[in-house]
């Protein structure tokens, strides 16, 4: 909305530009009759310096007004330089232009030739092709049409240029009766011809000069990108070493904690003909930890590895690892019933539901309360609800809680940021929605297993 505003605004200012050429003549009627008094006087003094004066004069009322019509056809066809092919667009600026200045012959029946219309306006279409296209676009299209308008005005006066057309207007051709008269046309062939020249370069170099830059600009941009892309293939590589180091010690872990699993059973053994079941205790969490340890490594190694389950079997799972003991927060599930199953990497979606509990555990900041887990169908998709009336979350932290190094505590703000990564790949969604001194509730959506679906493919790391 805001560019078609632009758009509109643009074409008024043109169409605005292009009036204004179209009457600014009838308020130089002092300039033509200064330029008609100056060419008497000067064939009667035989002064070819006040002619020459009297050509400047002439050069900067003409300049005025084709200005005015050129640049206002350009406003007016510029918002549709995209819509239109390059052909179609040169022929609608022709046409505009033409238009215009086909009524300025019209209403001053100064007998303007149409060359030095379609020289101009074929030199500003070439032209047109090599300016760039940016902010500064406008500025830069000015200053080229003025020095081309200059260039073509100096041509008018050119007098070998006169059998061609060129300079048919009643001033233009009085000006090179004189120029006859007084110097047998040599000052004007000589002069005009190389402002003719010079003006037409400077447009033409401006132009170049300007595309070069911009060409520079371009390329200078590109390496910046190719700079910030080698960067960051640079450091995934890195971390693609770093990942596949640490895999290979994780997996050499495994051997340790094997010959360990191997010793408590022998412990456990030797220890059922005693009584103890304090040492007992202490055996069998050793054990529990362990299987937890293999769990995490297998969780490593296995990352992208999926398995169908229940999410019964995934709550019960989470809550067996969740310490509270020490808490004075009640933890209630509450599950439909027949829940479709659903495919995940246990480990890794267990590890988010548990950072989801932990953070809402540790907003008690050891006071009573609950947190309460409702798991239900709606259409293809399971919806796990995680809910507490803890202290819920400031609003000016709820877009931010997401990003990776975030927290509002002491910690290294990877937990939101690890969860709706991992619920992302599991091609699930979350949100949140907090009242602070209310409540924290959390929706999570996962796509429910197909009927039917070959598990085969997936990878089951209890297997």
């Amino acid at each position: 909305m805001i560019r078609k505003k632009q758009y509109v605004l643009t074409a008024c200012i043109g169409t605005l530009l292009i009036f204004y050429g179209l009457i600014l003549p009838s308020f130089l009627n002092d300039w033509s009759e200064l330029i008609t008094t100056n060419i008497q006087t000067s064939i009667i003094d035989h002064d070819s310096g006040l002619l020459l004066i009297t050509s400047f004069i002439y050069i900067a009322k003409y300049m005025l007004t084709f200005y005015l019509i050129y640049f206002g056809s350009m406003l007016i066809l510029q918002p549709f330089r995209k819509k239109l092919t390059t052909l179609s667009w040169s022929f609608a600026y022709i046409g505009t232009v033409l238009l215009s200045l086909t009524i300025f012959n019209q209403i001053y029946l100064e007998h303007f030739s149409y060359l030095g219309y379609f020289l101009t306006i074929g030199i500003i279409i070439f032209l047109l092709q090599y300016i760039p296209k940016h902010k500064h676009f406008y500025f830069i299209f000015s200053i080229i049409l003025f020095l081309v308008l200059l260039a073509v005005q100096w041509m008018q006066l050119i007098p070998a240029l006169t059998g061609f057309g060129a300079g048919s207007n009643d001033l233009a051709a009085s000006i090179k009766i004189a120029d006859s008269y007084l110097t047998g046309n040599n000052l004007f062939n000589t002069l005009a011809t190389v402002f003719f020249s010079v003006f037409l370069t400077i447009a033409i170099s401006v132009t170049l000069l300007s595309h070069l830059f911009n060409k520079q600009i371009d390329t200078l941009r590109k390496f910046q990108v190719q700079g910030e892309v080698l960067q960051k293939t640079r450091s995934a590589l890195v971390d693609s070493k770093v990942h596949e180091e640490v895999n290979m010690l994780v997996h050499d872990l495994k051997t340790p904690l094997v010959t360990v699993e191997g010793l408590i059973s022998l412990i456990q053994m030797k220890m059922q003909a005693k009584n103890d079941h304090s040492l007992k205790n202490y055996v069998n969490r050793i054990d529990r930890s362990i299987s937890k340890m293999k769990d995490m490594i297998s969780e490593i190694l296995h990352d992208q590895m999926k398995q169908k389950l229940s999410v019964k079997e995934l709550l019960e799972y989470v809550t067996s690892h969740l310490n509270m003991n020490e808490q004075q927060v009640e933890l209630i599930i509450d599950l439909d019933e027949s829940l479709p199953y659903i495919v995940v990497n246990k480990i890794r979606f267990s590890r988010a539901i548990s950072n989801i509990l932990e953070n809402a555990i540790h907003s008690f900041d050891g006071k009573a309360g609950y947190i309460h887990i409702t798991v239900k169908s709606i259409d293809t998709r399971i919806l796990i609800r995680i809910q507490d009336n803890g202290p819920g979350i400031d609003s000016a932290h709820l877009k931010e809680i997401w990003k990776e190094g975030f927290s509002t505590r002491n910690s290294s703000g990877l937990g939101l940021s690890f969860v709706k990564r991992v619920i992302e790949n599991h091609h699930g969604t979350i949100d949140i929605k907090s009242i602070p001194g209310n409540h924290t509730q959390l929706n999570i959506k996962l796509p429910i297993s197909k009927a039917g679906e070959n598990t085969d493919e997936y990878y089951h790391i209890n297997s």
